[in-house]
């Protein structure tokens, strides 16, 4: 498996916590099918770190199977890994990292740029950003900051975090992963939007009712009981993924090809929304939780959200009036991500509905009332489609986007400071009375239960209508 793309600079990947969960799923597979599409650097070089000393061998072996391609994977993790023990709480340890790093370098031939990948728990980036920047790893411009979510548990924290960031590394160095706008169908949209002129030009009030974007789980939390409980489906899913997807949905169109522009556009449309209050001045917000889930927590009182249910709007002139429903939960009766666009009807039979499927079952589906065959004249309705997995396309994995993206310096799939801080401003009020809360007005579900069930059981006005 060869790597032959001579258009990048020499790169070095460090992968702080290349022992961990996602890097074993993730990130190792993504770089080897990179590798075999040949769009890595001539000149590539991964350097695990680790707090135990770890061989490469030991790495590739413990690594989840990967069907046929399992050999060459391990045969290519072996020739470009090297690993690099060190204790991450201690600046010394850095510095000497420092120095290993040029010596990798000197051996290319020409400048190269290094990306430090943190897969580690969010608890622990802050101080490991702190010890890059005091033994001088990012002073170089060509150095970059990969970081997964979340950014921040509150408005003040993600503010505390940019601040903290930005003493070292400029917002140019930074790339903050939302790993759902880096899959196939998030990206397609702006291409759907923009290239076809049926959907341009009734992409606004005049013709769409309502958007719902959805994000569901038919599993619970399972092995991360300790994130979940501290965190919750707003902080988990709404504040990056569904406010993320709904910015793309919402957003106007860069100009054409110009995806450096994607985050300004997002920005944008995120600054313009904000949660949707009744007549009463109450947030038309439902949080839920599966039933057994504080047993699971080992918390009786326990008043962590597994399910969210919330109703924006916007204050652009295209989308005044719409509703935009934010719908998330786990142990519910399926998985799926998906926007549903909700079109004007001019009498109640008329077929309105718009889905984009993220997953599973990528694609574009628009439900149509067709003439049933036959002697009669009979409606049926009917699903005009296009799925990915029909047309025999192959669907890059997520972070195989993320990385190469990274390495090329675009940030249109990477979420922006601006952005991080603008949707934590959307949500802090609600989690201002949910910290005043007693809990009493969580609603608890069975597993299996379909969401519009358990907005239906409350007193709230019905979302799905």
């Amino acid at each position: 498996m060869s790597i032959s793309n001579p258009k990048i600079p020499p790169t070095i990947l460090v992968i702080i916590g290349i022992t961990g969960d996602l890097a074993k799923r993730k990130l190792l597979p993504a770089l080897t099918i990179l590798a075999a599409h040949h769009v890595l650097p001539n000149n590539f070089q991964v350097i695990g770190i680790s707090r135990n000393a770890t061989s490469v061998k030991q790495l590739i072996i413990n690594l989840p199977a990967q069907g046929n391609s399992s050999k060459s994977i391990k045969e290519w993790l072996d020739k470009h890994i090297s690993m690099f023990q060190m204790d991450l709480t201690q600046l010394a340890e850095y510095e000497r990292l420092a120095d290993h790093l040029k010596s990798v370098s000197k051996t290319f031939s020409e400048p190269t740029q290094v990306l430090f990948y943190l897969s580690v728990p969010p608890q622990v980036s802050q101080p490991i950003v702190e010890y890059l920047g005091q033994a001088g790893l990012a002073k170089q411009k060509s150095t970059k900051l990969l970081l997964e979510k979340p950014f921040g548990t509150d408005l003040i924290s993600a503010r505390d975090f940019i601040e903290h960031l930005n003493k070292y590394f400029s917002e140019t160095q930074i790339y903050r992963i939302d790993h759902y706008l880096a899959k196939e169908m998030a990206q397609n949209l702006i291409v759907f939007r923009n290239e076809n002129s049926l959907f341009k030009r009734t992409w606004n009030n005049t013709f769409i009712e309502k958007i719902e974007l959805s994000l569901l789980e038919s599993i619970g939390i399972e092995s991360r009981v300790n994130f979940y409980e501290q965190t919750g489906a707003l902080r988990d899913v709404v504040q990056g993924h569904l406010l993320q997807l709904t910015a793309l949905t919402l957003m106007d169109l860069p100009t054409h090809g110009n995806w450096q522009s994607v985050p300004a556009c997002r920005m944008q449309a995120l600054q313009q929304l904000s949660i949707t209050t009744s007549e009463e001045n109450i947030y038309e917000v439902i949080r839920g939780q599966y039933q057994g889930y504080r047993q699971e927590v080992s918390n009786n009182q326990s008043s962590t959200e597994t399910f969210v249910a919330l109703k924006l709007h916007s204050i652009d002139p295209n989308w005044l009036g719409v509703p935009i429903i934010l719908t998330t939960g786990k142990a519910l009766n399926e998985t799926k991500s998906e926007i549903t666009i909700h079109y004007r009807k001019t009498h109640e039979d008329e077929s309105d509905r718009l889905i984009l499927r993220i997953q599973p079952n990528e694609g574009i589906e628009v439900q149509l009332w067709s003439k049933r065959p036959g002697y009669d004249r009979e409606l049926e309705k009917v699903d005009m489609s296009f799925a990915y997995k029909e047309n025999r396309h192959e669907l890059a994995d997520a972070y195989e986007r993320v990385l190469i993206d990274a390495i090329h310096s675009d940030h249109s799939l990477f979420t922006s400071s601006d952005e991080v801080e603008a949707s934590w401003q959307i949500l802090q009020p609600l989690q201002n009375i949910w910290e005043m809360s007693d809990g009493s007005d969580i609603i608890l579900y069975k597993s299996g239960s379909r969401p519009e069930n358990i907005v239906n059981s409350s007193d709230w006005p019905q979302l799905y209508v």
